[in-house]
């Protein structure tokens, strides 16, 4: 599952726009990704989401967030639309999708 991920040089500015210091931030939010130096958030999905499906970060967030799920780069929407066709034809994809609406607690914006 996919984990949010704050690059280094966005602590800073994340954790004023939380009114915490940097090490608060870390201590509190992230930890360090396996390879690499920037930080991902310590929970799935991500620590940042919140239940109305907006971001604690506000317009601070990652610009991978930001252009999360990439719908606007063409070989990344054509994935997205193959999954949804592999569900619509397979039950055990249908299942697996309905389950993690489940996990995540999907909940329809209105």
């Amino acid at each position: 599952m996919y984990k949010g991920s704050i690059p280094a040089e966005d602590i800073d500015k994340d954790a004023q726009y939380l009114e915490i210091t940097p090490d608060q931030f870390i201590d509190t939010y992230l930890e360090k990704e396996e390879y690499g130096m920037n930080y991902q958030t310590k929970h799935k999905p991500c620590d940042f989401l919140q239940e109305d499906g907006n971001c604690k970060l506000g317009d601070c967030k990652p610009d991978s967030c930001k252009k999360y799920p990439y719908t606007d780069q063409p070989e990344r929407l054509s994935s997205l639309l193959s999954i949804l066709d592999t569900i619509e034809i397979c039950p055990a994809a249908f299942e697996i999708f309905e389950r993690l609406k489940i996990e995540y607690r999907f909940r329809v914006r209105r």
